[in-house]
């Protein structure tokens, strides 16, 4: 099963930013859990070999979006398990949010069904700057 996730960025100081990453499942049916694990995976893998210039990020905190702490955009901390759990944990701590076919889902837990024509979408909401 082939499609793409699109990840979402609204409240960068740049306007948002938009990237996609192109999987491929091996069932039609995973948890939540599974399909970021495989969505970090493949953009990590992506970004070692330099086939992207860089990670998606809606699991980094807004620090490291903004670039004001020390790890950039561009620069994945650790191994595909670290950077894994560090989305799945971003996930359940409701960092961002994942919306497949117009429904945000909560839980890492849930069952998923994808078909050809699936739309997910991760999305991250930086909290605006400023008084």
């Amino acid at each position: 099963m082939q499609f793409t996730v699109t990840t979402i960025i609204f409240g960068l100081p740049t306007g948002q930013r938009i990237s996609h990453v192109h999987l491929t499942l091996p069932a039609v049916t995973l948890t939540v859990q599974e399909l970021i694990a495989y969505k970090v995976r493949q953009e990590v893998e992506e970004f070692v070999t330099h086939q992207r210039p860089d990670i998606s990020g809606e699991y980094l905190t807004p620090e490291e979006l903004l670039g004001v702490t020390p790890t950039a955009l561009s620069e994945v901390t650790g191994t595909a398990l670290d950077e894994i759990a560090r989305a799945q944990q971003a996930f359940s701590a409701r960092a961002y949010m994942i919306v497949v076919d117009n429904q945000r889902v909560w839980e890492p837990d849930t069952r998923l069904t994808f078909r050809p024509e699936t739309q997910v979408e991760f999305i991250k909401i930086l909290p605006l700057v400023g008084g």
